[in-house]
């Protein structure tokens, strides 16, 4: 489904230590369903639960988290509004200064059915843009430079470079 694969490229790209250790992070869907739209054709929805695992993650989950928010931004609006939940999480502290970080992200992907000629072509929908009252530039990671400085209740977290010993 095409927005696990978007999730991991933009974790991947703003977390630099994944891309060290891409093993550390594990995705599974569950309870996954398909829900007709009701449509002429035979466009669907996937709605699923996006389970996504860090394993021995030595940062602060506020990296974490702003790296899921910020992708939720454009790829599930509804969970980024205002008062939603945009996702639960569990962490499992570990003996050497590390966690097992469990975030569950409740998706839904549209997809269009096209019929032709030689049959059937599903194609993956975008999310429509969202009317957000601020100025922030729309997009994702490419668009902000993201978790190069990070403060946590009034201290900055080290850089990535010192986490990843650049």
């Amino acid at each position: 489904m095409l927005k696990i694969n978007l999730l991991r490229a933009a974790l991947m790209q703003a977390m630099p230590e994944l891309k060290a250790s891409p093993k550390n992070l594990i995705m599974w869907v569950d309870r996954g369903k398909a829900v007709s739209r009701d449509t002429a054709d035979f466009s669907f929805a996937f709605e699923f639960q996006l389970n996504v695992l860090l394993v021995e993650f030595a940062g602060d989950i506020a990296a974490f988290a702003l790296a899921i928010l910020i992708w939720l931004r454009t790829n599930q609006p509804d969970l980024f509004a205002m008062g939603a939940d945009a996702f639960d999480f569990e962490v499992d502290i570990l003996d050497n200064g590390k966690s097992d970080v469990q975030i569950r992200l409740q998706l839904r992907q549209n997809v269009e059915a096209t019929i032709t000629p030689g049959g059937v072509t599903a194609t993956y929908l975008p999310e429509p843009d969202p009317l957000f009252p601020d100025d922030l530039p729309f997009g994702g990671l490419e668009e902000m430079p993201l978790l190069q400085s990070i403060t946590v209740n009034g201290e900055d977290l080290p850089s990535w470079d010192a986490v990843d010993g650049g």
